[in-house]
């Protein structure tokens, strides 16, 4: 069977997570550092911006110099960053593993996600795989309560040290988006 290289075969990974914007610098730093990955960071404001990150730089420096940095994107070749979107910048950049970068607001701390649309499985299994070893090392469990009152158990959502530090000193722990609040089981 032919594949049409307009519509390759995708193969997708999202793991939804409470994580401070500082830990997910650090994860990628660290996965950087340890399998020779490149790093790619997006801002959106005051208009969509790409940037490599050059090979072995502090990436916590140069997201400073680059703010407000809104993802983080990793991958085994370097980066082109002439996209002017983001869907754009991800097309150009095949087999991207994507952090999003959540701020603390005066609302509380949003989920975030750590995502990867890849056209290789294998690949897709390797990043599967190190955010399956960095799950180990957080929380996990928690009930989503919604503005009207309904409670869902998510016994699978994880949450890392950072978030779970927040949220016992009082800072609301939101839904990625809406007014949903999760309360992490480990502090109930």
């Amino acid at each position: 069977m032919a594949v049409n290289p307009f519509h390759p075969v995708m193969t997708h990974f999202t793991l939804a997570l409470h994580a401070t914007r500082e830990e997910l610098i650090a994860l990628a730093a660290r996965w950087a550092k340890e399998h020779g990955l490149h790093i790619g960071i997006e801002r959106y404001f005051p208009r969509y911006s790409p940037a490599a990150v050059p090979f072995g730089a502090n990436l916590e420096a140069t997201i400073a110099t680059f703010e407000p940095v809104r993802r983080i994107c990793l991958r085994r070749g370097g980066f082109d960053v002439s996209a002017t979107t983001e869907i754009e910048h991800l097309i150009r950049n095949p087999d991207s593993f994507v952090m999003v970068l959540e701020p603390l607001s005066e609302d509380g701390l949003r989920a975030t996600a750590l995502t990867g649309r890849m056209g290789d499985e294998e690949v897709l299994r390797w990043w599967v795989g190190l955010a399956r070893d960095a799950i180990v090392e957080m929380h996990q469990g928690a009930v989503a309560t919604e503005p009207s009152g309904g409670r869902t158990s998510m016994p699978d959502h994880v949450h890392t040290t950072g978030a779970h530090d927040l949220a016992a000193s009082g800072v609301p722990m939101l839904a990625a988006t809406g007014s949903t609040v999760f309360q992490f089981d480990d502090l109930t």
